[in-house]
Formats: structure tokens, C-alpha cells, sequence
């Protein structure tokens, strides 16, 4: 049996809203399940899992009838879905009653809940969230009641606030394949027969990496799984080795450069490194006009010319702090990050000390 195995697609999310070339962010999640579907509808699989959040939180009707169209656009195609954390069956919920297309099986009972498919001559095992938070492992104790059909187990949880999961448990519960949902980043264990299909798309910065899906072959004697990167954009971490002739000019075209070689659009994260010049600072505000950067980590330190700074400061407790590094002879690098740091601090004192005394006097 062909499936494809997705979940954590949080439709009605909009991630780095705050940042201007993310107005879109939005329409690309909604996009990227419309692409899955049709991909699926061009090529047909026996079965579709989305194990849990399909919404970012609880969908307006509006939205689970977009849903369940695109859905029914993939007729010969059966579909299984839960609810997950985000969007729980609460009171009010538009889940709640809501008639699906016939190719549509939602398990919307917050037990476990074994549903039977027939025609694909399997069981499909589950349970919808009702609740934000469940801390029972609630998937510990499941037995498979009929071992001659292909038995495939939607789980969404895995931390101590939404349904511990014992991986050892799990592969010892008789399941051909158990689906996981809620963490976000892709997962395969074949020998065990699971794994985590990572989110669609990248919710938030903490989304590092590929996403995507999981297409998968499954009979009672076999697995074959397939990680499938399928997102519009990903994020990703850029590691810029500063040197003490920089500018924040050179550093911008070079980081052009960089964002270029690793796709202009994706989301970066950007860690600067390296000793720079002591009267040199990284401009942050220019470096984001460059590309879809979420983030900036400065560990640069300045390179200070210790000797002289000693010289210059051997009475005070600057000096003495280098003086006792000085000493070391050969540093190891821990030491000299230490040394740098702790000077730039004690300068920084000293100056401010400087300015107090200048008003006050």
C-alpha cells in the first residue's frame, strides 16, 4: 500500500509577521498543502495520514470546507485525520459534526479509536486532541486486534505535556507502521516501524532545516519510507567568519553572496564569528536589508593589543585581569574568548565610570 504521511501543517499560522518580506508566509502554508494535494491527485497514492494540527489553532468553517474540497478533489485516495494540541476539539469547535467528503475519515474521539478501511485492507488506530495539554501516555497500552490486516497507528505527542511516547513500547505494540505528529523535525525509524513527518512547512525559527513529507510503501512483511522536502522555503543558518579589517560594507556583499549560494529565499539565522577590530562594530539594522534574516548572533570579540592595553593599565584592575592571562603564556582558546570578553566588560565599566564622574563633577 502507497501512503503519504504528513501532519503539522498549522493552516492559519503566520510566521515572522513582524518582518516585512513575510506578509505572505501565511498563503505559502495554505499553498504547500494545495500543492500536496494536487501532487497527490497527479500522483495517486492508496492513502493519506495527517496526524494532527492541521490548523495553526481553532479553524473557522470557512476553512475546514476549503479543507475538505481540496480533500475531495483526490476521490480515490482515502484520507485519515486527527486533531491535534493546536487545534483541539473544544467546545465550539467547527470539527465538531462536521460532515466530511466520503474519501474523509476524521477520528475525532478523544480514546482510542481503531477505524477500518476495508478496501486497503487496513486499520487505522488514533485519537483527536480535545484538550491543549495530556500528559497520560495514552498510546503506552495499545494491542492490535487483527494481525492479518496492515495496522498503522496515528500518534501526535511526544513530550511531557502532549502524550509521552515510549518509542520501545510503541515498537513492541504489533503496529505495521505508527505515524507521528507534533515535532516538527523529520524523523524515520525504519527498524522500528515509525516516524516523525516533520511540519510542511517551517513554523518558526526553531523549524531549522528541510521539511516536508513522508511517502511510504507498507505491506504486513515490509516498510519503505521516503523523506520528501517539499516546502517553499526553509530556514537556515549562516556561519560568517569576521576578520579585523572588516567593514559592515564588505560584510554585506559578502553575505549577499552567501545568502545567494543557499537559496535568496529562505529564512537565515546568521552567527558572526572572529576577532574583529576593537573600534569596529557590526551594523545589525544594514546586515537584515540584505536577505530574510529572522536572526543575528554576534560572537565576534575585539582584538585588543594586550600587551599595550597592559602597559597602559598595569595599575588598575584592567590590568591586572590581563596581567593574570598574560602570565598564562600559551592560551587555549576558551582562555583568550574569556580574556577578550572580560576586558571589552571591564572597559566598558571603566568608561561608563568615566562618564558618571564627568556629570557629577
Amino acid at each position: 500500500m502507497k501512503f503519504i504521511h504528513t501532519g503539522d501543517i498549522h493552516l492559519g499560522a503566520h510566521p515572522e509577521n513582524k518582518k516585512e518580506w513575510a506578509t505572505k508566509r501565511g498563503d505559502e502554508i495554505w499553498e504547500s498543502f494545495e500543492r500536496l494535494i494536487k501532487k497527490i491527485k497527479m500522483q495517486p497514492v492508496d492513502l493519506l495520514i495527517i496526524a494532527g494540527d492541521m490548523f495553526h489553532r481553532q479553524p473557522l468553517l470557512r476553512e475546514v470546507r476549503e479543507v475538505d474540497y481540496l480533500l475531495s478533489t483526490i476521490p480515490n485516495t482515502k484520507i485519515v485525520i486527527c486533531a491535534g494540541n493546536h487545534d483541539a476539539i473544544k467546545k465550539g469547535s467547527f470539527y465538531d459534526g462536521f460532515k466530511w467528503s466520503e474519501n474523509v475519515i476524521f477520528i475525532d474521539d478523544k480514546n482510542i479509536t481503531k477505524v477500518d478501511i476495508p478496501e486497503l485492507n487496513t486499520c487505522v488506530y488514533g485519537l483527536s486532541y480535545h484538550e491543549t495539554e495530556i500528559q497520560e501516555n495514552l498510546y503506552d497500552h495499545i494491542i492490535v486486534e487483527d494481525i492479518d490486516k496492515i495496522n498503522i497507528l496515528v500518534a501526535h505527542g511526544g513530550d511531557e505535556k502532549h502524550i509521552p511516547i515510549s518509542k520501545k513500547k510503541l515498537a513492541m505494540s504489533g503496529f505495521d507502521y505508527v505515524a507521528l505528529g507534533h515535532i516538527h523535525k523529520p524523523e524515520m525509524d525504519e527498524k522500528n516501524r515509525m516516524a516523525y513527518c516533520g511540519s510542511l512547512e517551517p513554523i518558526d525559527m526553531n523549524d531549522m532545516g528541510e521539511r516536508g513529507y513522508i511517502y511510504g510503501e507498507v505491506t504486513k512483511n515490509s516498510l519503505e519510507l521516503e523523506f520528501v522536502p517539499f516546502a517553499k522555503r526553509i530556514y537556515k543558518e549562516i556561519d560568517f567568519q569576521v576578520t579585523t579589517t572588516a567593514t559592515n560594507m564588505e560584510i554585506r556583499h559578502r553575505l549577499t553572496d552567501m545568502i545567494e549560494e543557499n537559496g535568496k529565499d529562505n529564512m537565515f539565522k546568521i552567527f558572526f564569528s572572529g576577532y574583529r577590530d576593537p573600534d569596529f562594530e557590526i551594523n545589525e539594522k544594514e546586515i537584515e536589508s540584505v536577505g530574510n534574516i529572522v536572526q543575528i548572533v554576534d560572537e565576534t570579540v575585539p582584538d585588543f593589543d594586550f600587551q599595550e592595553l597592559y602597559e597602559d593599565n598595569h595599575d588598575n584592575i584592567l590590568g591586572m585581569f590581563i596581567k593574570r592571562y598574560l602570565d598564562k603564556g600559551n592560551l587555549s582558546e576558551l582562555d583568550r574568548k574569556t580574556l577578550y570578553y572580560g576586558a571589552k566588560a571591564l572597559i566598558d565599566a571603566m568608561e561608563d565610570r568615566q562618564w558618571l564622574l564627568r556629570i557629577y563633577n
